[in-house]
């Protein structure tokens, strides 16, 4: 059994993150939880209770409260955490996104940032190059990205609708920050799918570069719909209910092309810990449908343009150049 992990998760208070964690709790890691809010942290409490006693928890599991992701600012505290407490990470777990496909308008985060790349990308961007010397340079050690099968334009679901493209960056700046030109919330999605995958390309050849033991997963776990309000479709639902409510009970009852939220927290917690994962450089992982209600996770190839060298460098300092040009400024990883 491997244990005594120490593990980063956003987006873990709800969703596959909250199964991903209470799998990681059983095998006694220890868990650092950034969570929004006081309210997600109650809920997420009384749930995670259900499996756990108090004393057990005050063992293994941390929250790093009141850190909207959406605000760069918060993602300071972070590191503030860990430095003042000593800690060092072997795992990186940035599972936290949102959609909220069916608005006409956008949302922005504090900094004036579209709200799915601030939260799905940029966040997560600045949270690795801040707090990247924290993670031990070890073989078992990952940093594990959230994606989607829907940043490519030729899967089921990426063909759907507007389709991901970042048209080599040309105006992107204006697409995410003051203008939102020609702005379209599942697009902006799927967009921020593929910035997932570009940056965690980039990233990998850093590490490579600088010699580093530290692998680089992204992963897709499919088509997940939690049977609450809770998780991934939260805000979606506001905009199209009874769309929702057809959507998921054709999705999960008669074609079964849905994962449940227990199987794929279950496979987060497995990529977290696998060995067969140590210092794998970049991989992609995706959580196929194989047959009616049957998904199996294989390494898959990215999109086209999700494999462009040239265009995940060119994101990699257009999130710099957003960064700092919040006064947010990022390491030279």
């Amino acid at each position: 059994m491997i244990k005594n992990k120490n593990i980063l998760i956003t987006g873990g208070n709800s969703g596959i993150g909250l199964f991903a964690i209470i799998n990681l709790l059983k095998k006694k890691n220890n868990l650092y939880v950034v969570i929004k809010c006081e309210l997600r942290k109650n809920e997420f409490l009384k749930t995670i209770e259900k499996y756990f006693d108090k004393n057990y928890l005050s063992k293994y599991l941390n929250i790093i409260e009141n850190c909207d992701l959406s605000n760069l600012e918060n993602i300071k505290k972070i590191k503030d955490y860990f430095i003042s407490k000593k800690i060092f990470l072997d795992v990186f777990v940035l599972n936290a996104g949102l959609q909220y496909t069916g608005s006409f308008y956008p949302k922005v985060s504090k900094q004036g940032i579209e709200l799915t790349f601030a939260v799905n990308h940029l966040a997560h961007f600045y949270l690795v190059n801040l707090l990247k010397d924290l993670v031990r340079d070890k073989e078992e050690s990952r940093i594990i990205i959230t994606s989607s099968d829907v940043h490519d334009p030729k899967s089921p679901g990426g063909n759907i609708g507007k389709k991901a493209g970042l048209n080599n960056l040309v105006d992107f700046r204006k697409k995410v920050t003051g203008q939102f030109l020609n702005f379209n919330a599942d697009e902006s999605y799927k967009n921020s799918k593929l910035c997932n995958i570009l940056f965690a390309k980039e990233l990998a050849k850093k590490l490579k570069i600088s010699s580093s033991k530290i692998s680089v997963i992204t992963w897709a776990p499919g088509l997940v719909i939690p049977n609450d309000d809770s998780g991934f479709f939260r805000y979606s639902k506001r905009f199209n209910l009874f769309g929702y409510l057809i959507f998921s009970k054709i999705a999960k009852n008669i074609l079964g092309i849905s994962e449940s939220l227990e199987n794929a927290g279950k496979i987060l917690s497995q990529i977290v810990l696998d060995s067969n994962l140590n210092n794998v450089g970049f991989i992609y992982l995706s959580n196929k449908l194989i047959d009616r209600k049957k998904h199996k996770l294989v390494e898959s190839n990215v999109s086209d343009e999700a494999n462009s060298d040239e265009l995940a460098s060119k994101l990699w300092i257009l999130s710099e150049e957003i960064c700092r040009s919040f006064g947010f400024v990022t390491l030279n990883i």
